[in-house]
């Protein structure tokens, strides 16, 4: 019943439809299986992420005799299902999965809710106990399961239906933009199938690509009156405006109608810029909220507006919101819709607006003068002072030196908890790839997340993540996955040998901070254990060492970052000490 790793002694099996002789007036069949490899493979699965256990190893053994199919093993389901998250996340393309059903499928649960909430397209092959047979210790009702995480279930119990199912999960699977299981109960694996394979026909045929949208001239006037009108704009973009190609041309727009620019969390690193005022929301610094306390007007590209992107509606209170997405409509994150909703494609309403506008502005100073530019200078910089503990560093002073340490080619994934705030204010290069793993707000997830990132990036090719030490610990055995990949990935552990999140929110209500400080291994010695380069870092100037020593190596490394417990980011001292940081 245990999972185990490899597939060398299954690789022999006999691959019944290899070299068997067709037969006049009789069906070719295989077993379901296999099929449904076939279909995997023509949907188009090149990775695939996974835990081998009964309940997939028949199906693994396949796939993993395909040409150009790469089956990648894991150590625990969960990590899987992020790394193929985050493979999916880096390519566009429908990440896949595969895990053995009962504890394979509860092992995974916190990554699906994650992926679910990041709303990222994974298919995962899983199996299930023998039909009717629930006295298996691994029987479980895994659609009720699987439901409350909020990805899609498909249970196939015929195999009559099997092919076809995996085309519906990969359809689901794209359109829906979550994660998708589909189980195949280990009996009906092993029936047989009338197919060759030849036949099948993928998703592919029934999904054309994203349509762009192209507004209503009514809201479209309605918008570009409102923008024409405003002296004070900020032009905020979302992941949709990411996916749509949409940023360039929203840049452009900003400096015709003399706007600031800023993004929500997700679409950080899209825009820069001298009038580029950051991230909108719980993560602007007190000169740039003082900014868009003054704006009369926000026009939102592919953000949906929500209660972190807009202060629970505290931050523009002036301003008339012009919101363009491609939904029906979208509620923000004060319980209203906006002023002008605009439905339509980032893009095309964007550059519908810009080409509107031309034939009346040439260009609007409003919101760019040489006083804002100097206010923006230095607004990331955060003037609170704080004792540093001796063997440590400050966490704000850490996050400056990798950003500038590190290559702006180079993708940073940052996980959650109090330690992310530093870097997701403070590091402030464009970079192609980022990724904010906090869709759950559970730690633990951007390691697994991050590999699949490198791996869709190629082993050569160098990526980062920040995580606590918290998190860390909590995924560190695919630090194993990692070596054995030989992925050039950067693991920056921001240690402040805690809790740190509760070690603040604990210390504010009163109670005793020390309740949350956990002491930390040598992460350093850890990696090495695991066949990564490793190092303990007390110091900047180790900390830029560090970094270089692993740009100019090979593989994976680990670098443990001591940070002092004392720095509170801006975030929690607005939310629990009640400062106006």
């Amino acid at each position: 019943m245990g999972a185990a790793h490899g597939i060398g002694p299954i690789l022999t099996l006999a691959l019944p439809w290899k070299g068997r002789e067709s037969f006049a007036n009789q069906s070719p069949t295989m077993k379901v299986y296999q099929a449904v490899a076939n279909a995997f493979v023509k949907e188009g699965a090149t990775t695939i992420f996974g835990l081998m256990g009964d309940g997939n190893m028949s199906w693994a053994a396949v796939m993993s005799s395909m040409p150009g199919v790469r089956m990648i093993d894991v150590r625990d389901e969960g990590a899987g299902l992020s790394m193929a998250e985050g493979w999916a996340r880096a390519t566009g393309r429908v990440g896949v999965c595969n895990v053995t059903h009962g504890p394979g499928i509860t092992r995974m649960t916190t990554s699906l809710v994650a992926a679910s909430k990041a709303r990222v397209p994974i298919v995962v092959y899983t199996s299930r106990t023998h039909f009717n047979n629930e006295w298996q210790n691994q029987s479980l009702n895994q659609e009720r399961l699987v439901s409350a995480t909020g990805a899609g279930y498909i249970e196939v119990l015929s195999p009559a239906f099997a092919e076809d199912a995996v085309r519906q999960a990969f359809h689901q699977a794209r359109t829906q933009r979550r994660p998708v299981v589909l189980a195949y109960p280990m009996n009906v694996q092993e029936m047989n199938i009338d197919s060759d394979g030849d036949d099948y026909q993928p998703s592919s045929t029934l999904f054309s690509g994203q349509q762009r949208i192209r507004p209503a001239e009514e809201q479209l006037a309605q918008a570009i009156k409102i923008i024409a009108a405003s002296k004070k704009p900020v032009v905020v973009v979302g992941e949709g405006a990411v996916r749509s190609g949409a940023i360039e041309a929203s840049g452009r727009l900003a400096e015709r109608i003399g706007a600031l620019t800023a993004t929500s969390l997700i679409a950080k690193g899209s825009l820069s810029g001298e009038f580029h005022a950051g991230i909108s929301g719980m993560f602007s610094t007190r000169a740039v909220m003082g900014l868009f306390e003054e704006a009369d007007c926000v026009i939102a590209v592919g953000a949906s507006l929500n209660p972190h992107t807009i202060e629970g509606g505290l931050l523009y209170p002036k301003a008339r919101i012009v919101h363009i997405n491609s939904e029906p409509v979208v509620v923000m994150g004060n319980d209203r819709v906006a002023d002008c909703y605009v439905q339509g494609d980032a893009l095309v309403t964007v550059q519908a607006i810009d080409a509107e506008l031309s034939q009346h502005i040439v260009f609007k100073e409003n919101f760019r003068t040489p006083a804002i530019k100097k206010i923006l200078l230095n607004a990331n910089r955060d003037p609170a002072e704080y004792d540093i503990e001796p063997g440590t560093v400050d966490p704000r002073e850490a996050s400056r030196v990798i950003d500038e340490c590190l290559p702006a080619d180079v993708g940073v994934a940052i996980g959650v908890g109090h330690s992310f705030a530093f870097p997701v204010m403070i590091m402030q290069k464009p970079r192609a790839l980022h990724a904010f793993v906090n869709g759950f707000g559970s730690i633990g997830q951007t390691l697994p997340t991050a590999i699949g990132m490198a791996v869709a990036q190629g082993a050569g090719k160098p990526f980062a993540l920040i995580e606590g030490d918290g998190g860390a610990m909590q995924n560190i055995q695919e630090l194993d996955t990692a070596s054995r990949l030989g992925l050039k990935l950067l693991f920056i552990i921001l240690n402040d040998e805690g809790l740190g999140a509760e070690y603040h929110k604990l210390k504010a209500s009163g109670f005793d901070a020390k309740l949350a400080g956990v002491r930390s291994p040598d992460f350093g010695a850890v990696a090495r254990g695991f066949g990564c380069r490793g190092r303990v870092a007390r110091t900047l100037d180790e900390l830029s060492a560090g970094i270089a020593e692993f740009l100019s190596g090979d593989g994976p490394m680990v670098l443990d970052v001591r940070i002092s417990r004392n720095v509170v980011n801006i975030t929690y001292r607005r939310m629990f000490y009640g400062e106006d940081a």
